[in-house]
């Protein structure tokens, strides 16, 4: 799906125009021209060659969408990969994904393109079609910025469900853990890890952004980049103390696990120690030899019993006395 925007001061916000009209719009330098691609078809990824001239190893980029967070300056514009995040049903919970987003920014043009529908960039639709002069009466570095904010932002709901989820695992350590309790942790885990592992790297590109001088970002502008950046930081400082918090939940789980244990192991040994003499007494009492002096003793059975009776009492006993028990 294509959508496009183009708005010009004094004049009205134009949506959807032809490629013929994109043409013009690329080569009048007195306007701001917005070209979002979500799922292109062929038809509509030729329009990044065809119209904007890309370079084939960005286009490239683009339809593989496995590209990791970097900017790339290639003179005319700049190439920025972003990932957006998402919550994908699989089976009977949900994994983390992401969303590659691809920025191209010239200086009176941005191009987005990206496979799958992203809330962040259908905001700034939205936000265009209401105030189109604030978002695109000025230069493109604006337009850029409030395509990442509003992808950080997105952020932020994925990470209170991942601190919902991990304060239920806190609660749950102790209440005698189902089987699914140690792969849930492993999941949420895995997911912080890769949490992490998006961040991290889209951080640094940021701060590249921010700190490296090109002429599509206005210096005036710098520090609505830098405020991104620092978003993302702190972003990654929580993933970071998520993911450390889950180091301890599952430190303390298997310590707990193995405290249980010992405990169950503890209790069978004594139930052993205690039955033992008794098994003893039987054992000797079952070897069926012909001369065995209380075969024939009117209460050799009551006695056999009390032996079995007595002994395990004073193993007992004598295991309270040690203390192990």
């Amino acid at each position: 799906m294509l959508t496009s925007f183009y708005y010009k001061k004094g004049a009205d916000l134009e949506v959807d125009i032809s490629r013929q009209r994109m043409f013009s719009a690329v080569a009048d330098k007195g306007g701001l021209l917005w070209v979002d691609l979500e799922d292109p078809n062929e038809f509509e990824s030729e329009a990044l060659v065809e119209i904007f001239n890309f370079h084939p190893l960005a286009v490239e980029d683009c339809v593989t969408d496995r590209s990791q967070p970097k900017v790339d300056d290639y003179g005319e514009y700049l190439f920025i990969v972003v990932h957006g995040l998402v919550m994908r049903q699989h089976e009977k919970h949900k994994e983390l994904g992401t969303i590659e987003l691809d920025i191209f920014v010239g200086s009176n043009y941005i191009v987005t393109v990206h496979k799958e529908p992203l809330g962040g960039t259908a905001q700034v639709r939205e936000a265009v079609r209401r105030k189109a002069e604030v978002l695109m009466g000025s230069t493109s570095d604006i337009l850029a910025h409030s395509l990442l904010d509003h992808l950080v932002d997105s952020y932020l709901p994925v990470l209170n469900d991942y601190e919902e989820k991990i304060d239920l695992l806190e609660k749950q350590m102790f209440n005698h853990a189902s089987k699914s309790f140690l792969k849930t942790m492993l999941q949420v885990k895995q997911d912080v890890f890769n949490l992490r592992r998006i961040v991290g790297p889209q951080r640094d590109t940021l701060y590249s952004l921010t700190r490296n001088p090109n002429p599509f970002i206005k210096p005036k502008n710098l520090m609505y980049f830098r405020d991104v950046y620092d978003h993302l930081f702190r972003i990654y400082s929580i993933a970071e103390a998520y993911h450390e918090n889950l180091n301890n939940i599952l430190q303390v789980y298997f310590s707990y696990s193995s405290f249980r244990l010992n405990e169950v192991l503890k209790h069978l040994t004594v139930l052993a120690t205690i039955t033992m003499p008794p098994v003893i007494v039987a054992s000797v009492y079952g070897m069926n030899f012909k001369h065995m002096p209380e075969l024939q003793w009117p209460f050799g059975y009551v006695f056999a019993l009390g032996l079995c009776a007595f002994s395990s009492l004073a193993m007992f006993v004598w295991m309270k006395i040690k203390k192990w028990v």
